[in-house]
């Protein structure tokens, strides 16, 4: 359907200010309002548009947005918020080879966790963001202490690890 062409009666903008009424988010309410802002205007769909916008302080393609949504799906359809939420880059199952990648290799910085990502995965994941994941599933990056002069035996490193870790 245009917009430009669209008239509303005087049943769609009682049904609009129902809605408005009703709105307890005032996210939503706003939309209500430059909706019937744009019904009420009587200088046609387009001026309407661009001077609610003003009056509102949003883009005018955001209150054309508005106008179809609510022409074509009605007042159910601009009484929610259609948000899809993000999404982590990395699978569950992707994380758990991280965390098995940090606990038998214990690397020493979290340079190197983010690179074995960006290597295995193909996931660019900032350092800090790297970090976040490794303290939110209780991992520190910490090397066993070497003595010097006297390196331990790999058996002695993971038995070391292992104590660390708890």
């Amino acid at each position: 359907m245009n917009i430009s062409n669209c008239i509303f009666n005087e049943k769609d903008i009682k049904e609009i200010q129902s809605c408005r009424d009703s709105q307890k988010d005032p996210r939503l309410k706003i939309r209500f309002m430059a909706i019937l802002s744009v019904a009420c205007n009587d200088n046609g769909i387009e001026a309407g548009i661009r001077q609610t916008a003003e009056i509102f302080g949003k883009h005018t393609e955001t209150v054309k947005n508005w106008l179809s949504q609510y022409l074509t799906g009605g007042a159910e359809k601009l009484n929610n918020f259609n948000y899809k939420p993000k999404k982590p880059y990395l699978s569950r199952h992707q994380i758990n080879q991280v965390i098995i990648f940090v606990s038998y290799e214990n690397p020493a910085t979290v340079k190197e966790v983010k690179n074995y990502i960006n290597e295995k995965f193909s996931i660019s994941y900032s350092v800090e963001a790297v970090r976040k994941l490794l303290i939110k599933n209780g991992l520190k990056i910490i090397r066993p202490r070497i003595v010097p002069g006297n390196t331990p035996s790999p058996e002695e490193q993971k038995k070391r690890l292992r104590i660390i870790m708890r």
